[in-house]
């Protein structure tokens, strides 16, 4: 028996494996180790040099570079060395993106040298940083070489001061995607010159956080963009606001624009034919004095989308819902509307009335004011319009109430578009009832209202999806 359990474990021994005692990953190419490394932080990639001789100078061929110095081991110099050995340390060795966060603002020529350096190597992806805590009310000037860059593709530039921009019609040949951030509003002039000079961009974000004055003007002119995403928040606390942002776009080919603020946009273009989808969320603004005319020019301005989406109690505010008079949105199939418990429901008939084409409705009539109203300002009856919208009787297929409440005047919206929408396929009720009893009571009512559509679905989804 004992030699029957030898000659097992002698056979078995064949296959056990032995100790591992080679590095395999040291092994590796350097092509492989250079792309293992491109996903840490230049730091740790650095750090590799500990392992063994192989890794000395395998991640100064890393084609990105990561530096920030939010970690607390970095001090001022220490940070500023630590960038100048990185590029310097590159020999001829090609840079694809070289993102650079810093709240370091003193040393402006230590930027400028590394702006260069990084353009020396080819960059292709540039993303500088400098943090809000870093205010500086000296202008910053980027280097002019930066607007030359024949191999830069994607910039991102956030920079809490103004910006000073000296670019010409040659700027930006390769530039297909610009993110800027900027604090002052001062800097539209600037930034101004610099949405004018980039030929073949197709992406751009400007984000803005101004502390006073009264109107920041954007001139784009980009024959080549598609996207286009404005963010303006001002940075004064209050209930009204009447700082506006004008964007006067030359943009021929431009397809989506969105706009998130908590300021009155007005979006003007003189060919914008191929804008297909507009996104407007203006958090908690609320009426001006001339508020009526600019939502007027503002939907001129993107009256050919087929997609629209609208947050904002502006829109339904009882002191001009009645005055402001919106342009036929013809091409308009899929309209989103989010509005603050404050808002009238005429601002509901408004837009169908404007939307003779609409196919899809989706809104919701709960979400959050942030104003505090007097009682008489607050209009929650429904009044049905003088005619049936267009849209009802030829285009409207789907209409989709969110956080639906049994509410009086929900309840008489809900049967007025069943009664009145010819071919309605489905009428969709997103409710927070959470008890099967609640959701029965309200199926029971909503199938005793008339429907002139005999293809019309009514529906209780059990997951509801808010898509703005």
């Amino acid at each position: 028996m004992r030699k029957r359990e030898k000659s097992k474990m002698r056979s078995n021994s064949k296959f056990q494996r032995p100790a591992c005692t080679e590095d395999r990953i040291s092994g590796l190419p350097d092509e492989i180790l250079c792309h293992i490394l491109s996903f840490l932080p230049t730091v740790q990639a650095v750090r590799t040099t500990i392992l063994s001789h192989r890794w000395n100078h395998v991640w100064a061929s890393v084609p990105n570079i990561d530096l920030c110095d939010n970690i607390e081991e970095f001090d001022h110099e220490r940070f500023a060395g630590l960038v100048d050995h990185v590029l310097y340390s590159r020999g001829n060795s090609s840079i694809h993106r070289f993102r650079l966060h810093t709240k370091y603002m003193a040393e402006l020529p230590w930027l400028d040298d590394w702006i260069c350096t990084a353009i020396t190597h080819n960059v292709v992806e540039l993303d500088v940083d400098l943090a809000r805590d870093s205010f500086s009310s000296e202008p910053v000037e980027l280097p002019r070489s930066l607007y030359m860059c024949k191999t830069l593709v994607v910039l991102k530039l956030k920079l809490p001061s103004i910006i000073t921009f000296a670019p010409h019609s040659d700027c930006f040949p390769s530039l297909k995607f610009l993110h800027v951030n900027v604090a002052c509003p001062d800097a539209a002039d600037s930034m101004g010159k610099l949405f004018t000079c980039c030929p073949v961009l197709e992406d751009l974000t400007i984000e803005a956080e101004p502390d006073g004055g009264s109107v920041l003007n954007v001139n784009i002119s980009a024959p080549q963009l598609k996207r286009l995403r404005m963010n303006v928040f001002l940075c004064i606390v209050g209930e009204y606001y009447d700082y506006k942002t004008f964007i006067n776009a030359n943009t021929p080919n431009l397809e989506k624009f969105s706009f998130d603020g908590n300021v009155l946009a007005v979006f003007s273009s003189k060919n914008a034919k191929s804008l297909k989808i507009a996104k407007n969320n203006f958090e908690g603004l609320h009426a001006g004095s001339d508020a009526a005319e600019l939502l007027h020019r503002h939907f001129a301005g993107i009256g050919n989308v087929e997609y629209l989406g609208v947050s904002a109690p502006i829109f339904g505010d009882p002191r001009i819902v009645y005055r402001y008079r919106l342009p036929m949105l013809n091409n308009l199939k899929h309209l989103v509307l989010l509005f603050q418990s404050c808002c009238s429901w005429q601002s509901l008939i408004n837009f169908l009335n404007a939307s003779p084409n609409l196919e899809s409705l989706t809104f919701n009539k709960h979400a959050k004011c942030l104003k505090r109203h007097n009682k008489d300002e607050l209009v929650h009856e429904w009044t049905p319009p003088e005619s049936v919208p267009i849209c009802l009787l030829s285009h409207l297929k789907t209409v989709r109430m969110q956080r639906f409440r049994r509410q009086p005047d929900e309840m008489k919206v809900a049967e007025y578009l069943l009664k009145h929408s010819e071919v309605l396929d489905y009428m969709i009720f997103c409710t927070r009832a959470t008890y099967l009893r609640e959701e029965k009571k309200l199926w029971d009512e909503v199938q005793k209202f008339p429907r002139v559509s005999q293809t019309c679905k009514i529906m209780f989804p059990k997951v509801c999806t808010e898509n703005f």
